[in-house]
């Protein structure tokens, strides 16, 4: 009888989450990052508004 190998999941999470503070609520956390390469904005769960990187 044989050991069975198996491969460990990793869990990656959405490619364009970052962690970081929000400037308008000080809220440190996930930071969503939208927009095209080069204009992008980001926006924060907590308070739901969108503020320039």
């Amino acid at each position: 009888m044989g050991r069975r190998k198996t491969q460990k999941i990793i869990k990656t999470g959405p490619k364009n989450v970052t962690t970081g503070m929000c400037p308008l609520c000080k809220t440190i956390g996930r930071i969503f990052i939208i927009g095209q390469t080069g204009k992008e904005r980001a926006k924060c769960p907590a308070c739901n508004q969108e503020f320039d990187l």
